[in-house]
């Protein structure tokens, strides 16, 4: 439990933010603005257990690039992750969708795409700007997905994923599509009807062969010169990293080399520090700096690069391997006029109708046997009005615990209508808190369903009373999640004496950590000047930059 505290504008909520952002999430990145003004870098060390194993892992993003290192791997790098639909991006989403087990799909412009970052941390992250007066709009992007409250409760809820139903949709309209067939080519059979079985190829051959081995030759020729480049481009991605190496380990030399206070790290001697050779240093450091800066930029456009060629790679690939599939499946139909007569004149319409039947019949039963595995809508309602009438018992047992008016209209109590509350001010504050409270009790009882840090981020509003204040901390502390970590900001002014020690001690019974941000009185004093803190830590952040392992 950590209870994080100081006046307003100290730094909180920027703690907080930094907490996702350094996940990829881009969605915060306008609050953090001033900060990453300042050129910092971000590291989250972390652990998260799987089957009872339990792993290490450490995040660091710097700008655009994003840096994960696990324990006895090598470092993965994500270079270019600031737009949501950048390449890199979406392979960030695919690696924390394999990380935490992450299945939920959700739809956009008619089809189902696996949900963003922001989706794993939504239920567990409640942001100061939004998060206690509207449900489930921590984060923006989340706005333009069809259904999303349905696909979002179904899936932490346990009872449905968006893909399923969208497999569902698809079997039910290929079973459909069976019998229809079935019912045709039947009714032909009991009617004795003729069928056309078959088509006479009009192609010549040796025209198709040779158009064939034409396109093939222009395909390999596109492969080449597709390959030709996307070497080069490896080979200048190697070189920009490993040149941000170097000019990264020059700059942190510069800082260690001041003229007139430090000598050299070499030879001992004294660093000059007459006027030209303190503006030739200063000179030499701001120009490291730029440089570092457009290495990131160069590395990130030419990653760009690199990804686009590799797709186009794949492409043509694919072409050259279906062009071949189709060349292969005509040339072994052995197609002349006496073969297709010997052959085909032979074959009785009723064993094609016949045939046609039975694997009909087999294919029906396999896709009935797949949709046996799906619930049925009614099944999926069911489980919808089970788990509505758990959380209106639970959330009414808590609204009467933060002594808030009882809500008795179903649009107010029913999980799956809820859209907003009847109040404002206090009330409000403390039945929304109630809500997400019992929501991720729900989600924890899910099977399946990753647990993240409970975060939620400014617990008091500025018009609530002491009395009020002592109510949502009592009740935090009696109804938190007991197997994941809390982390709570709270706001004090500072003409006022500090109540958080108080907190900690009558209600979290001396449990929580106080993280107090700068001295309690200034603002933005989340960072303060490095002053040779931690320098082992440092250390190691800057060789997981640079790519030592």
């Amino acid at each position: 439990m950590n209870l994080i505290h100081g006046p307003n504008t100290s730094g909180k909520s920027t703690l907080m933010q930094s907490l996702v952002y350094v996940f990829g999430i881009n969605d915060v990145k306008e609050h953090l603005e001033e900060i990453l003004a300042l050129d910092v870098f971000f590291r989250l060390d972390f652990s998260i257990t799987t089957d009872g194993i339990t792993e290490d892992l450490i995040l660091i993003r710097d700008s655009g690039i994003l840096y994960i290192k696990r324990d006895g791997r090598p470092t993965l790098v994500f270079n270019g992750v600031n737009g949501n639909s950048s390449f890199e991006h979406v392979k960030l989403k695919k690696y924390f969708h394999e990380l935490f087990g992450f299945t939920l799909f959700l739809e956009s412009k008619e089809e189902f795409k696996p949900a963003p970052i922001e989706a794993i941390f939504l239920p567990y992250y409640i942001s100061q700007s939004v998060g206690w007066v509207y449900l489930r709009k921590s984060f923006s992007s989340l706005d333009y997905y069809r259904n999303f409250k349905d696909d979002f409760l179904d899936y932490y809820l346990g009872i449905e994923t968006a893909l399923d139903r969208e497999k569902k949709k698809l079997l039910e309209a290929e079973i459909l599509k069976l019998q229809k067939e079935q019912n045709f080519l039947t009714e032909m059979e009991q009617n004795d009807l003729s069928l056309q079985v078959m088509k006479i190829s009009d192609e010549d051959f040796t025209a198709r062969s040779l158009a064939y081995l034409e396109e093939y030759k222009k395909l390999q020729d596109e492969v080449a010169q597709a390959e030709k480049e996307y070497l080069v481009r490896c080979n200048e991605l190697s070189f920009l990293n490993e040149r941000k190496s170097v000019i990264t380990r020059i700059k942190n030399n510069q800082i260690k080399q001041q003229p007139e206070d430090d000598n050299c790290p070499m030879c001992e001697q004294s660093l000059p520090n007459s006027f030209e050779r303190v503006y030739i240093y200063l000179q030499e450091n701001n120009d490291s700096i730029e440089q570092l800066k457009l290495v990131k930029e160069k590395i990130i456009d030419v990653q760009s690069t690199v990804n686009s060629l590799r797709g186009s790679i794949e492409k043509l690939k694919e072409k050259i391997n279906l062009n071949y599939q189709i060349f292969k499946s005509y040339s072994e139909q052995n197609i002349s006029m006496d073969s297709w007569m010997s052959t085909k004149a032979n074959i009785k319409l009723d064993e094609n109708i016949v045939n046609k039947i039975g694997k009909i019949a087999i294919d029906l039963k396999a896709k009935n046997d797949e949709m046996s595995g799906y619930k049925t809508e009614k099944q999926v309602l069911e489980e919808r009005n089970r788990k509505s009438y758990a959380f209106k018992d639970m959330f009414e047992k808590s609204l009467v615990e933060m002594d808030v008016k009882a809500l008795t209209d179903e649009r107010f109590t029913s999980l799956y209508k809820i859209a907003a509350f009847p109040f404002q001010g206090v009330e409000l504050h403390k039945t929304v808190m109630a809500y997400h409270f019992v929501l991720n009790k729900l989600i924890s009882e899910s099977p399946n369903i990753h647990r993240l840090p409970f975060v939620l981020d400014a617990v008091f509003k500025e018009d609530i009373d002491e009395e009020n204040k002592d109510v949502i901390v009592n009740f935090i502390a009696k109804n938190r999640p007991k197997k994941t970590q809390l982390f709570l900001s709270i706001s004090e002014k500072t003409d006022k004496p500090s109540q958080v020690a108080r907190y900690a001690s009558e209600y979290f019974k001396g449990n929580a950590k106080l993280i107090l941000i700068g001295n309690g009185k200034d603002k933005r004093a989340l960072l303060r000047p490095y002053n040779n803190e931690q320098p082992l830590l440092l250390e190691q952040s800057l060789n997981i930059i640079n790519n030592v392992n």
